[in-house]
């Protein structure tokens, strides 16, 4: 993973020059997968004891960069790079469990704008490939199975859909509102389950569907 990101820095480095804007997204992100969810929920069905239950992993914060390449057409191309964080905590006695979610992808984006008929509006369609991994702290320690770290990595397509309305902050600077949905039907990550659980591909599959949703602020510079 290291080794794509170095890639893509370098290339945006060296196209930063041809780019018409760049901009910063930062926004709350909620999701919903549900083999994951049989996961938590069978935790807390196996474990009576617990006053506070495991929450599902669903909320977290996402940010984004983007560049969009020069162009006088309607629609202009771009590359997305955006990480995502998700945390599911319970605090009981002697038992403090936390799961840390963490989410790259690296896209490639089509962007729409008409500023003639709808002036500010704009909407982004982004194909992206999708990575993950998932820690599991006990106690504020790493939590251990089988004499190593627990986790999971996961991998995946995404196909997500963006809209925005820019306001003009000083110059060539805008502010934009943004809603944002995203759609992974395939999410391979076959250690979820262990990690959260113990147990593997006895409540749930090796892969889920993922659906995300976002609401943020967009800084453009153009």
């Amino acid at each position: 993973m290291k080794n794509y990101l170095i890639i893509l820095c370098l290339f945006l480095v060296w196209s930063s020059s041809n780019a018409q804007a760049f901009e910063v997204d930062v926004a709350y992100k909620y999701i919903y997968a549900n083999q994951w969810d049989k996961a938590i929920q069978t935790y807390n069905f196996s474990r009576p004891f617990m006053a506070e239950k495991q929450p599902l992993i669903s909320h977290g914060l996402n940010t984004a960069v983007s560049y969009i390449f020069q162009s006088q057409k309607k629609i202009k191309q771009g590359i997305n790079l955006s990480y995502s964080y998700l945390r599911s905590s319970s605090d009981n006695e002697n038992l403090v469990n936390v799961l840390n979610l963490h989410f790259l992808n690296i896209g490639y984006l089509l962007r729409y704008e008409n500023t003639e008929k709808l002036k500010g509006f704009y909407t982004d369609l982004i194909l992206s490939a999708t990575s993950s991994g998932l820690f599991r702290n006990v106690n504020g320690d790493p939590f251990e199975y089988d004499d190593s770290k627990s986790k999971a990595f996961g991998i995946g397509g995404n196909i997500g859909l963006k809209a925005g309305y820019q306001l003009i902050i000083k110059g060539n600077t805008y502010l934009s509102p943004f809603i944002a949905f995203g759609y992974t039907p395939y999410f391979y990550s076959p250690n979820t389950e262990l990690v959260i659980n113990q147990t593997k591909e006895l409540t749930s599959e090796n892969w889920t569907p993922i659906l995300a949703t976002q609401v943020g602020l967009t800084l453009h510079f153009k």
